[in-house]
């Protein structure tokens, strides 16, 4: 749900001296209501719809691999996944991105403009940008941080990278704090960490993960000049129950003199994982300074986008 804007109109003054208190009474039971619908509004992750959608089911679908991943073509990664260090396959299936230790796959959407406000005397165009990530159980084997059964999606998630200098708004697992960390490097390079939610209360931990968790960086669509990180986790963890999960519990300026966003990522180039990426999805605001601008690049993308599937 995008929300522009939300007016609370209270009731008409009154008209006798004996309504006052019944008045105030409506007044504030009207402000107690709005206040709770506009924070119930604020703090719910996006839901579509979107503007564009990868399902990599037959193809890399424009998206370019850097590093030791691959897609997982169906033709040659059977219907189990690609074969992890622990000699077992994933779980993860194919038709989608394996991006182990270090590797990403990258978009070019410059065309699209996304960002926040000017660049180059371009209006930036709001986003949200999601994919879901496999996180594999990698029992037998030991040695990972906090004696977890594997290495989670370490420093892999997703990325929105700055066209000038690839410096990234991301969302992305954090092993030392068995949680996940969203953080804007283009402006004021803050962590925001949401800790122990990649923790099961299930045990033993072999029977952990092997699940599909959704990363969503929602940047000015929800709330117009705030971004904020959310995540989908289908695992009860000692701090919260299955769902999704507003990272780092809050929302954050955008760039305050703006930002133009060319690439989107998934993996990570520090990571340390084994995880796997699939379902990527896009939306477009497009701001109205730029509705003609923004429809060009449309077009130009989603024909780019046709002749590499």
């Amino acid at each position: 749900m995008v929300v522009r804007s939300f007016v609370c109109r209270l009731p008409a003054g009154p008209q006798r001296e004996g309504e006052k208190e019944k008045h105030k009474m409506r007044v504030t039971s009207a402000l107690v209501l709005a206040l709770a619908l506009c924070a119930s509004v604020a703090s719910a992750q996006y839901t579509g719809p979107w503007t564009f959608q990868w399902d990599f089911n037959s193809s890399a679908q424009g998206w370019a691999v850097t590093g030791n991943g691959y897609w997982t073509d169906p033709a040659v990664v059977p219907a189990s996944g690609p074969t992890l260090p622990d000699g077992a396959p994933s779980g993860g299936g194919n038709g989608n991105f394996y991006l182990p230790d270090g590797s990403y796959a990258r978009l070019d959407v410059r065309s699209l403009n996304l960002g926040s406000g000017i660049v180059n005397g371009v209006p930036m165009n709001p986003f949200v940008f999601q994919a879901d990530v496999y996180i594999p159980n990698l029992r037998p084997l030991g040695g990972f941080t906090w004696n977890y059964p594997g290495n989670m999606n370490h420093q892999a998630g997703i990325q929105a990278l700055r066209e000038s200098d690839l410096r990234a708004l991301f969302l992305e697992g954090n092993i030392n704090r068995g949680g996940l960390v969203a953080r804007d490097r283009t402006w004021d390079n803050t962590d925001r960490l949401t800790s122990w939610v990649m923790e099961e209360t299930v045990s033993p931990d072999s029977l952990w993960w092997d699940k599909w968790i959704t990363l969503q960086l929602d940047y000015g669509v929800t709330t117009a000049g705030k971004w904020s990180a959310w995540a989908y986790i289908p695992w009860n963890s000692p701090v919260s129950s299955a769902g999704w999960r507003l990272i780092g519990n809050g929302s954050w300026d955008v760039h305050p003199s703006g930002v133009w966003f060319g690439y989107l990522q998934m993996g990570g180039s520090a990571s340390w994982t084994q995880a796997q990426f699939d379902n990527a999805k896009l939306h477009v605001v497009p701001e109205p300074a730029s509705m003609a601008v923004l429809a060009a690049g449309l077009a130009g993308f989603a024909g780019a986008l046709r002749r590499r599937s």
